[in-house]
């Protein structure tokens, strides 16, 4: 496992180039979760090419845009490394049909998350800003 602190080239490389191109959706939400996944993804990218490693894997939803965004910046960083989304493969639904699914495992494997058994949201939160995410506050 390899962490990396991405603080100063988060805001320097992206939060300050989105703030002065105006970088805002529908004049009112911050693209922090937009300009991340391009950073971690960098990063990601540099890795496996240290590593002389051919995939990487993310946990975006095989539903929305996150997946898009790493996939899409993976793939014009290095095209040769593939990126595997967990949350398209069968196997893996099979074996965690959901988030307590998933907390059980992280619980079993001392695998320290801050998601809560019962939230029916998810939170992305960054030094830009914090999304909040969830049918509900989508269908709103």
């Amino acid at each position: 496992c390899v962490v990396t602190d991405l603080r100063e080239e988060f805001v320097e490389e992206y939060v300050f180039e989105t703030i002065k191109c105006n970088g805002i959706y529908e004049s009112r939400y911050l693209l922090g979760t937009s300009i991340a996944r391009p950073c971690i993804t960098k990063e990601m990218i540099r890795i496996a090419n240290e590593e002389n490693a051919g995939f990487i894997a993310h946990g975006a939803t095989g539903k929305g845009n996150d997946q898009v965004r790493f996939e899409m910046c993976s793939m014009a960083l290095n095209p040769t490394v593939v990126p595997i989304a967990p949350w398209r493969d069968a196997e893996f639904i099979e074996s965690f049909k959901g988030r307590k699914d998933l907390l059980a495992y992280c619980t079993k494997h001392s695998i320290p998350v801050d998601a809560k058994p019962k939230a029916n949201y998810s939170v992305d939160e960054n030094l830009y800003h914090t999304s909040y995410e969830s049918g509900s506050l989508e269908d709103a």
